[in-house]
């Protein structure tokens, strides 16, 4: 997905709390090279996109999830009341829950797709960087690389 065709449907949290990290009227949390790996949406539970590098160079993106929707056998869709979870056989690469109107991402690891992005609710690590207690206001885009 790039940063200037996200999906129609995709509407984002006001604030979406990633390790102790925020970020409030935002739109994107990370992007490479123009590149959207991860879309948080608003929804009755936080509504997902994945995707991830098909070649070494970047150049190529496949979905793995659209709005929820597993487009490959081996990744896992669970739904819970009020949250999300994305089970691959590396383990879990997302937990997102919402509280209220926003969305708390309990756990992230990117790293089994080649990027370097990954975290708890206490930290978050994108490309050997530990980003703590850092509030992003009025962005497009949270953390950009390339």
């Amino acid at each position: 997905m790039k940063i200037d065709s996200l999906p129609p449907q995709y509407q984002p949290f006001n604030e979406i709390d990633i390790g102790t990290n925020s970020i409030v009227n935002g739109e994107v949390l990370f992007a490479l090279n123009d590149n959207v790996p991860l879309l948080i949406g608003f929804g009755e539970i936080p509504r997902i996109w994945l995707s991830v590098p098909a070649d070494a160079k970047g150049d190529k993106w496949h979905t793995l999830v659209r709005d929820n929707k597993s487009l490959h056998p081996k990744v896992k869709v669970v739904k819970g009341d009020d949250n999300i979870i994305i089970d691959t056989p590396d383990g879990v690469v997302l937990f997102v829950k919402k509280i209220d109107r926003k969305a708390k991402v309990i756990s992230i690891n990117l790293r089994p797709f080649g990027i370097n992005i990954y975290g708890d609710e206490k930290s978050l690590t994108v490309m050997n960087s530990n980003l703590t207690g850092n509030k992003f206001n009025n962005v497009k885009v949270m953390i950009g690389i390339g």
